[in-house]
């Protein structure tokens, strides 16, 4: 790729401090590559000084790839056998690799971090785990008051603004935050005990690692060419460990967007970019701001809405592509209709030679999807929502992983206390109390009290010999771990303990291949790690899979519509994209009423969204909406008329884009047109506003017959004020306020 003239000078521009601000679709990732080739094809910069940083796996894997062709050279397999290239990976994998570096060549008690080597990661599930036996046995606490979600949530949190468990005590300004701060205590004792940690401590353990003078020196020395993509989502501790790398040297290179920040839910701070010329005086400012992949239209589109925020580094994006489509605007009487219309526009584009891969589906929360997901069922057209529940996530997979992290690390309680019952071994309940009671009581691990199980006499005489065969079971597996990689060792395991046999029982045909196919397809990925030490292959498998995110697993070569919240789309493009449920209350959120920043935020994200689409944009409402179990009206969204009307096309409703369905007859009862639906004029370039049902209530009474768009024809049960509760014919009673509901009188 030729290099534009502002590309062109983010590329040569090597020493000191460097602020790319990558507008969306800019061709950022071709610039970093490029930049890497001429550090060490032109500038002679050794591969092993340079360190990218992304926030994805799947940006990393892109990344690494990318600047292996650009050298010549053959893609590394991950960070730990690179060679003569370059330290590419996200913050946390890069963080898992500083500290089993560290822990393997100095003394864990020197460091005095609370980590020694063979570490295990918990995840999302195992922290909780955790949390709630913190919360019931230790704090005896009612789950259901403080629920360990929540907790986790508030933990997470100090973790991010690099606040420690002691620490939280001056956070105290509730009852809940008072429980945190118990909970925090006691889970990092925990953690410690089981020399283990989650993934906010892999960067904050990492960061403590380099705030040690001499540790820090020996990062500093090695890579002394640093780069940050989406340097607008970092968080305290990433600010802090870059801030720290980059000292010495000053060579450092961030790569953002201020305009595509929406992650502050998560610690994400916007203020790192936006401050960034504070943080360094010297810094050369430069803005990539041709778009290279969107027409005319829709980056118009996205500027005349980011232009609102008040916040922020000034920029436009402009593009030469062509002028294209108008943007078309969908609005639909109601949530149903709305996405049968945009499960119509996919079919009608497959028949056309379309595919179906060719369309991305959006939304502000994952609740939208179901309405999305019968549209699409109906027409029997493919999709996969990215941000279900996730591969690692499923039962089979949970549990070979537990045995496979308890064979890593035989401190690791949360996984011992998953699989030891696992397949059923009539270890109960109580037995396990029993077992947490004498860990408890004893500072002992789990192991060490299953060795020497016949000394609990508290457990019954069967619950001892289960115990003492799960025992066995389990050094048998330690030994073969350090004899056969970590895929052999799967397929040992899964025979051991009979797993097939246990987790099929009582399933259809159907059920049960799905779950051997899952195992299969667990072993196909540990496979990636044959050849290596066996253990090193089984430390390796575990980190990756703590890293791995749902679109890492996603297959690209099948033909599917895919559905995602926008935060979710980010980094992402297509051909065509539908961005749904344009209301206000549910995008903007309900939750940023009133609070500026918040509301700054959800219109970063209308732009992420927009930024999504290649040659087609929809962007779609419904009148009504069925929204946690009643159905309501909102708004139309402040953002639709933040975009310049002349961008716009109202899209024509018409019998064949609902797909044959029977809306049409009772619409036409209510009067057409005049509740604001469009079936025609799709070659105006306004969007006709207009306003909601204003009935006047006194004409309405118990007993009268109305008509509803939606539900067809019913009877008034009950009217109180304005509310009504009406019986309709096919679809039961509902409850609506009957003055801006779009009923008519019959």
């Amino acid at each position: 790729m030729q290099l534009n003239p502002k590309q062109e000078e983010a590329k040569n521009k090597i020493e000191g401090p460097l602020l790319i601000i990558a507008g969306a679709g800019s061709g950022k990732t071709a610039t970093l590559s490029q930049r890497v080739n001429y550090m060490i094809k032109e500038k002679g910069i050794v591969p092993p000084s340079v360190m990218m940083v992304t926030f994805t796996n799947k940006a990393a894997s892109e990344m690494r790839e990318r600047v292996a062709k650009t050298l010549g050279v053959e893609t590394p397999r991950s960070i730990y056998s690179r060679g003569n290239f370059p330290l590419i990976g996200t913050f946390h994998s890069i963080g898992i690799f500083i500290l089993k570096e560290v822990l393997n060549n100095f003394d864990s008690e020197e460091l005095a971090i609370g980590l020694k080597k063979d570490f295990v990661i918990y995840d999302e599930s195992d922290k909780l785990s955790v949390l709630k036996g913190i919360i019931k046995n230790e704090l005896h606490l009612n789950e259901k008051e403080y629920p360990a979600r929540q907790i986790a949530f508030y933990i997470s949190n100090a973790k991010n603004a690099l606040i420690s468990a002691k620490a939280y005590e001056a956070e105290i300004d509730s009852s809940i935050k008072e429980v945190v701060f118990k909970t925090y205590l006691k889970y990092e004792e925990n953690l410690r005990q089981n020399n283990a940690l989650d993934f906010d401590d892999i960067l904050v353990k990492t960061l403590g690692l380099l705030r040690i003078p001499k540790i820090l020196d020996i990062y500093q020395e090695r890579y002394k060419y640093l780069m940050v993509d989406e340097y607008q989502d970092t968080n305290a501790p990433q600010y802090e460990i870059v801030k720290l790398l980059a000292a010495k040297y000053r060579n450092l290179a961030v790569v953002g967007d201020d305009s595509q920040s929406i992650y502050s839910w998560r610690g994400a701070d916007m203020r790192n970019i936006i401050n960034f010329r504070k943080d360094y005086t010297d810094a050369l400012i430069i803005k990539l701001e041709q778009n290279y992949r969107s027409t005319k239209t829709i980056i118009s589109g996205a500027n005349s809405v980011i232009k609102n925020n008040n916040s922020g580094i000034k920029k436009e994006l402009w593009t030469d592509n062509n002028t294209g489509d108008k943007i078309n605007y969908i609005e639909a009487p109601d949530d149903k209709t709305e996405a049968s219309i945009i499960a119509g526009i996919i079919r009608d584009g497959t028949e056309d030679g379309g595919q179906y891969a060719d369309n991305l589906l959006l939304y502000r929360t994952n609740a939208q999807s179901r309405q999305l997901e019968e549209a699409l069922m109906i027409k029997n057209i493919p999709y996969r929502v990215i941000g279900g529940q996730k591969f690692y996530d499923r039962k089979e997979i949970k549990d070979l992983l537990g045995y496979l992290r308890v064979i890593h690390n035989s401190n690791d309680a949360v996984s011992m206390k998953r699989i030891i019952n696992v397949p059923t071994r009539k270890i109960g309940a109580k037995s396990i109390e029993i077992l947490d009671n004498y860990k408890l009581n004893f500072e002992l691990p789990y192991l060490q009290i299953i060795e020497n199980i016949d000394e609990v006499e508290e457990l019954r005489p069967a619950a001892r010999l289960s115990i003492k065969v799960f025992g066995e079971i389990y050094n048998t597996l330690r030994e073969q771990s350090n004899k056969i990689v970590v895929s052999e060792l799967i397929s040992h395991l899964v025979k051991a303990v009979q797993y097939e046999e246990y987790i099929t029982d009582g399933l259809s045909t159907d059920e049960a291949q799905s779950k051997k196919e899952n195992i299969e397809e667990l072993i196909t990925v540990a496979s990636q790690y044959n050849g290596m030490d066996p253990r090193e292959s089984l430390a390796q498998f575990l980190e990756e899979v703590a890293l791995i995110t749902d679109m890492d697993t996603k297959d690209e070569r099948e033909d599917y519509v895919t559905l995602m919240t926008i935060h979710t789309s980010k980094g992402l493009e297509q051909t065509r994209v539908f961005l749904t449920g344009l209301e206000d209350g549910i995008f903007p959120s309900f939750r940023s009423v009133g609070d500026v920043n918040a509301l700054e935020e959800e219109r970063r994200l209308m732009y992420v969204g927009m930024t999504r689409a290649r040659e087609e944009l929809y962007i779609s409402r419904a009148k009504e909406r069925f929204h946690f179990g009643d159905y309501v009206r909102n708004p139309e969204s402040r953002f639709m008329k933040e975009i310049d009307t002349q961008l716009i096309e109202n899209y024509a409703i018409t019998e064949k884009s609902l797909g044959g369905t029977s809306i049409f007859s009772s619409v036409s009862s209510l009067g057409g047109t005049s509740d604001g639906f469009s079936f025609g004029g799709a070659s105006t370039a306004k969007k006709v506003v207009k306003p909601l049902a204003n009935n006047d209530v006194s004409i309405f009474s118990m007993g009268d017959k109305v008509a509803h768009p939606k539900f067809g024809n019913g009877i008034i049960t009950s009217l109180t004020g304005e509310l009504a509760e009406i019986a309709f014919s096919s679809n039961g009673i509902k409850k609506m306020n009957i003055r801006i509901a779009p009923v008519r009188k019959l």
